[in-house]
């Protein structure tokens, strides 16, 4: 079927066909959706929008409703799109997915009525298709990616029925479009190019297979040598089985930002980046933390001094991928997005933000620029605009405007390790990985409840909260420890454009392994002591946050020597060490009935090896305090 086969310039008009044939209304509907979805594909919106509608009317259910909740947005039609959630919510239950949708619907609608002061116009030199990805190219060019007839080859590209994309490259005054450069443009898809300071290095996407399966894409660099541009080769942190593209450069050219989805090869795409050393060449790649990357997909980064622009189809927004900026911060993390609201940012999908430093100066005008849009839902395609920030000089003849509200996100992001060995959490944690539908419960310093809900199937929740309150945030799930943060929003500084805010937390949830022994890292003694060594109460304060979090459980606390010494004194001593352990919770807070000290002696050696012939290191592992979960 062409619709499965990603095929959807050929699946509209089959579709089509199909649907004015069938008499049965289950398949007719079934038929229309698929139809709207193949035109949403194609960003065909207002179609889109009819056939969906046509879906909705012979009660596709909910997916049919969810997708003309979606495409309302693009189109900015918010009030179908907030009836749409209303009744999506009334037939799944899901109300904290669709009151969020409907929050962000609202926030649009205030957006376009308080507009930034921006103008934007197309730019003369698009086409009948899609042109994106623009980038200034030595100061007086634009070079930019598209499907026109100009483009290499003569094969059509099926999702879209146009050609393959090519880089080309025009003048950003206006000129003749012309093909960037042989070397570069082949008969598959290229695009999304960028360039190192010097204009000598170029890094850019190619989509293709190299083992004659599904065409992935690839990072590609070429270089300048003598006036020409090398053979391209791909990047060597590339990966057959997933997608890599649209390359931005941050740190001098050192580092190289990127969209992939390797974590997830055929779904969502998050931002990436790999490090340049002249020693080692690129590093391996490491993702964006959680506060940039969502449960959606992120693409189209580009880059300005320390600035990071990437578009979200996530992140709270006018409807379809937004564009966002971040900052670098002097510690070396980033800032929470922040979005660049409307004008710039429309219901369809915007994107591929550009200064133009080289732009003509004007009065009132801060910086001119380029993105890309897909706003106009008739053309389906992506355009290029041009787009120049004014300055807002008061007017005293006016009355001045009143403050807008402001207002606090949290998205909270349900994780659980990962352990080397699968259900041991003493061989080392490796990473985390998503923890869906876990209860969340946010209080505040007086226990009162606020907000409750639970994560999603990417396990990512999004609740307006309180400005001026102190906030404990709880995540919890059967089988599982409770997470717990504290947040504050007091004293909460705003930016001059800044209407909101958004805090992204991680909260990680460890299984509970009932009467499974864990090591507890670096409580170390003097030798015949059992006192708690200052060195030992980090570890021993991150259990009593666990017991504060988790008042249902009950834990014992073990010590254990190694099998050197008297076996009955290694028995006392270490019952000892376990007591000294028990009275530091005591002393924090924890109840003495929520706790239990055992001391084991040498009877439960982790290496039973001959003592005299042990290694030091073989009875530093059997010397250990562990706890374990008793009820």
């Amino acid at each position: 079927m062409a619709y499965e086969r990603k095929q959807y310039a050929v699946a509209t008009e089959m579709l089509a066909k199909e649907f004015a044939k069938s008499s049965v209304p289950r398949a007719k509907a079934r038929l229309a959706y698929l139809t709207g979805l193949s035109h949403y594909k194609l960003l065909e919106y207002k179609l889109a929008k009819k056939w969906l509608a046509e879906a909705v009317q012979l009660e596709y259910g909910s997916e049919a409703l969810t997708h003309y909740a979606k495409v309302s947005k693009n189109l900015q039609e918010y009030t179908d799109a907030i009836s749409a959630y209303e009744q999506i919510g009334k037939i799944t239950g899901r109300n904290q997915e669709t009151d969020r949708e409907i929050q962000i619907c609202r926030m649009a609608m205030e957006a376009i009525t308080n507009p930034e002061p921006y103008t934007i116009e197309k730019v003369s030199q698009n086409s009948a298709v899609s042109e994106y990805s623009p980038i200034i190219y030595d100061n007086v060019y634009l070079v930019f990616t598209s499907e026109r007839r100009a483009s290499t080859g003569s094969s059509v590209y099926k999702w879209t029925g146009e050609k393959f994309s090519d880089i080309f490259i025009m003048m950003k005054s206006g000129s003749e479009v012309r093909n960037f450069d042989s070397a570069i443009n082949t008969e598959h898809n290229e695009g999304t190019p960028c360039f190192t300071k010097d204009m000598n290095t170029m890094y850019f996407t190619r989509c293709f297979s190299q083992a004659g399966g599904d065409a992935r894409c690839k990072l590609m660099v070429s270089h300048k040598v003598d006036g020409f541009w090398s053979e391209p080769a791909v990047l060597p942190f590339v990966t057959e089985e997933a997608n890599y593209g649209q390359p931005a450069l941050l740190e001098q050219d050192s580092v190289l930002v990127f969209v992939s989805d390797r974590d997830n090869p055929g779904g969502s795409t998050d931002l990436y980046y790999s490090e340049f050393s002249e020693r080692n060449g690129w590093s391996a790649p490491m993702p964006f933390p959680s506060s940039v990357n969502s449960s959606g997909n992120e693409k189209f980064p580009t880059t300005d001094g320390d600035t990071l622009y990437f578009s979200s189809d996530y992140w709270p927004g006018m409807g379809g991928y937004d564009i966002f900026k971040i900052y670098l911060k002097a510690d070396g993390s980033w800032t929470s997005p922040v979005n660049m609201k409307y004008p710039i940012n429309s219901g369809a999908d915007d994107f591929s933000f550009v200064i133009d430093y080289g732009a003509k100066s004007r009065p009132n005008v801060l910086r001119e620029g380029f993105f890309v849009s897909s706003r106009d839902g008739d053309t389906a395609k992506d355009d290029i605009y041009r787009f120049q920030h004014f300055s807002n000089p008061k007017d005293d003849t006016q009355p001045e405007e009143p403050e807008k509200k402001k207002s606090v996100f949290v998205t909270v992001n349900t994780l659980t390790p990962v352990y080397k060995v699968a259900d041991d959490p003493n061989s080392g944690m490796i990473d985390n990985m998503v923890l869906g539908d876990c209860i969340i419960n946010i209080t505040d310093q007086r226990g009162n409840k606020l907000a409750s809900g639970y994560s999603d199937g990417n396990g990512f929740y999004f609740k307006e909260i309180p400005l001026d309150t102190e906030l404990k945030i709880t995540a919890a799930k059967l089988g599982y420890l409770n997470a717990v943060e504290a947040l504050s929003t007091m004293n909460i500084i705003f930016d001059k454009q800044e209407d909101a805010k958004t805090f992204n937390l991680r909260l990680v949830l460890d299984k509970i392994y009932e009467n499974k022994e864990i090591n507890l890292p670096d409580i170390y003694y003097d030798y015949d002591k059992w006192d708690i060594k200052q060195a030992a109460m980090p570890t021993l304060d991150k259990l009593v946050k666990l017991m504060q979090d988790n008042p249902q459980i009950k834990i014992q606390l073990s010590s254990h020597t190694d099998c050197r010494g008297d076996a009955a004194y290694n028995m006392e001593l270490s019952q000892k060490r376990a007591q000294s352990a028990v009275d530091y919770l005591i002393a924090k807070g924890i109840p003495q009935h929520k706790l239990v000290a055992k001391g084991y002696g040498e009877t439960a050696l982790l290496i039973r090896c001959v003592c005299e012939a042990c290694t030091e290191a073989e009875h530093q592992i059997n010397r250990r305090t562990t706890f374990k979960i008793v009820k």
